[in-house]
């Protein structure tokens, strides 16, 4: 039984936290099925985890273990698995209606990791990623320290990587200076501060170009299909050889 038909199949109850090589590998099982869904959603989810790996190793240990920090950045976009490519891939201003199926993702995403048994943090994540610190987010509204911490992360480490990447229909794409400018500028409103700064912070050489953040515009790193991870820090902390998709 495929993971997304599992989360069909099982009722949601209070998930168990699994080791890291269970929650390792069924985060890469649903990340294979996003990517043969929309490759674009599959890695802008790789690049965030990555960015919050980042994020882990400025903050020593502040945002928990390296697999569910990893895995709460490969699956807060999960909820797209559910929305059509004329959806996710659309080139102009969506509908009321298209708008609101778009911000259902969060929600949807969060129901299946909590049918699949993920742990908390995670299912937070997916839930939560779309909030704001100063409240006035989706799906809930929520704010401050009353949205979790990994969570909050999240937040940041998402948005940063929306601005840098190409395609985006409804804005042009900002330079890495740019994005990380605007992080800051977003401090104490949008984003919890003392994230914004480890985002600020951790994005290193190094980090930046596992993202491909050195490429010029134009000339962004396209992958070839020959591992469904881009950074071999993502494969260590997730404590896997290299996937074989």
């Amino acid at each position: 039984m495929s993971a997304v038909m599992q989360a069909r199949a099982v009722k949601p109850g209070p998930p168990p936290v699994p080791d890291g090589g269970d929650l390792s590998r069924q985060s890469l099982r649903l990340l294979a099925a996003l990517r043969r869904h929309h490759p674009t959603s599959a890695d802008h989810s790789i690049r965030v985890a990555t960015v919050l790996l980042a994020m882990s190793t400025c903050a020593k240990g502040a945002l928990g273990d390296p697999a569910m920090v990893v895995a709460a950045g490969l699956m807060h976009d999960l909820g797209k698995l559910f929305l059509p490519l004329s959806l996710l891939d659309a080139a102009r201003g969506l509908t009321r209606a298209e708008l609101k199926a778009m911000r259902a993702h969060p929600v949807t995403g969060a129901e299946t990791l909590t049918a699949l048994r993920f742990p908390e943090p995670v299912v937070a994540a997916a839930r939560d990623h779309h909030e704001r610190w100063q409240g006035g987010g989706y799906p809930s509204g929520g704010r401050g320290e009353m949205l979790p911490a990994l969570s909050r992360a999240v937040c940041v480490a998402d948005s940063f990587v929306a601005m840098i990447e190409p395609g985006r229909v409804y804005r042009p794409r900002l330079t890495v200076a740019e994005a990380l400018t605007e992080v800051e500028s977003c401090s104490g409103s949008q984003f919890d501060p003392g994230f914004a700064r480890l985002l600020v912070e951790g994005l290193g050489p190094a980090f930046q170009q596992e993202l491909g953040l050195d490429a010029a515009p134009g000339r962004w790193r396209v992958r070839n299909g020959e591992g469904l991870l881009l950074s071999n820090r993502l494969e260590h902390a997730l404590g896997l050889p290299p996937c074989p998709w």
